[in-house]
């Protein structure tokens, strides 16, 4: 296995816990985001972000920064998309 590969691997693995427990640490997310790359990795984490701010009455400041963020990385590569197959 190559060292990409098992970067991906930690990756989905990490995604993965991050889907199941209720309150993941800010050092689990961290890393989560640190690891995204691409259009669909991003719309994935944020679904996943936007499911935990669902589930509580009272979401978390720290929460909704990072969908804020993580919604701006999607925004600029669904832009860079979008030129892309303009040009």
């Amino acid at each position: 296995m190559t060292a990409a590969q098992l970067r991906e691997r930690i990756a989905k693995n990490l995604l993965s816990e991050i889907e199941e427990m209720k309150f993941p640490s800010s050092s689990m997310l961290n890393r989560a985001e640190a690891s995204l790359d691409g259009r669909e990795a991003l719309a994935g984490y944020a679904e996943t972000l936007i499911e935990k701010l669902e589930a509580t009455r009272f979401p978390s400041t720290d929460l909704l920064n990072r969908l804020d963020a993580v919604l701006g990385r999607l925004e600029q590569a669904e832009q860079q998309e979008r030129e892309r197959q303009a040009a």
